[in-house]
């Protein structure tokens, strides 16, 4: 998961994509700590959820076409 992370490449000064680079370098963080054994930290899974609550339907249904 990591090696994927540190594939991404910003195209652009965007919102959307700064808003991305935060989120990742957050990501990356969480997934750091995290031991991989067992169930996600609770830290990990609140992050995920506050991520996906919080991005706009609107670039999702873009991207996909």
């Amino acid at each position: 998961m990591l090696a994927e992370l540190a594939n991404m490449c910003p195209h652009d000064e965007s919102p959307e994509t700064l808003r991305a680079m935060a989120a990742k370098r957050e990501l990356e963080a969480l997934v750091a700590s995290w031991d991989g054994h067992g169930e996600p930290p609770a830290a990990m899974v609140a992050w995920a959820s506050r991520f996906l609550a919080s991005w706009p339907l609107d670039s999702v249904f873009e991207a996909s076409f």
